[in-house]
């Protein structure tokens, strides 16, 4: 039987949904993004579409990884199937890393790739590190060719996270750089600094119409 999928996985597709959902309140903004062609499609080996099967080999040729190495489980509320690794290669120095791989509901095919960096994927992983790999990783997409009007960068979500990267190529396919974390009132003007207790990476490949089990509206 599957394992129940961990609740860092979800809390994230949660802050997936609030981006495409809400505003954000933008910080001093960086030098714009380049516009380009470029493509979502997956990470690494692994790109969308993909059975369990062509998933799991594409993370022995990424990771080196097979067998109990990789753990199958279920979010049994969106009833999405996962395979879930650690590994520790994905930047250098930067912590161990969670990664699922996410199945969808109808189609059982690759639909999410969510990246996980926090103390529960590495006790080593401090908030000061946290905003490094964040820095590291929106240094990272911000060279990448994606077109500037579906590019937001460094804006507060609504509850208080920072929302690092966000992007959507032309077929929908979308890029998302979270750090959450706790925020405490510093000074007596209220002004709020981020004490950061994870960093989210997520591809999606349909984001707004994700596949996803979900009653059917007025089925209650």
């Amino acid at each position: 039987m599957r394992a129940f999928l961990a609740a860092a996985v979800i809390a994230t597709a949660a802050s997936l949904a609030a981006t495409s959902g809400h505003a954000t309140q933008p910080l001093p903004p960086n030098s714009p993004t380049q516009a380009s062609e470029a493509r979502i499609d997956g990470f690494r080996s692994a790109h969308f579409g993909m059975t369990e099967v062509a998933v799991r080999q594409a993370i022995a040729n990424d990771f080196h990884l097979s067998g109990a190495a990789v753990i199958s489980a279920e979010n049994p509320v969106q009833r999405t199937a996962v395979l879930r690794i650690r590994t520790a290669d994905l930047i250098p120095d930067g912590g161990s890393a969670q990664i699922d791989y996410i199945f969808g509901y109808r189609s059982r095919a690759l639909i999410e790739v969510n990246i996980l960096w926090s103390a529960a994927t590495d006790a080593k992983i401090t908030p000061a590190l946290l905003f490094t790999d964040g820095a590291t990783l929106q240094a990272y997409f911000e060279k990448q060719l994606f077109a500037p009007d579906q590019t937001v960068t460094n804006g507060i979500l609504p509850d208080g996270s920072v929302l690092l990267f966000r992007t959507r190529d032309a077929a929908g396919h979308a890029v998302v750089l979270i750090l959450t974390g706790r925020r405490a009132n510093l000074t007596k003007d209220a002004s709020r600094q981020l004490t950061p207790t994870a960093l989210s990476l997520v591809y999606a490949v349909a984001p707004a119409h994700p596949d996803v089990f979900q009653l059917k509206k007025g089925s209650f």
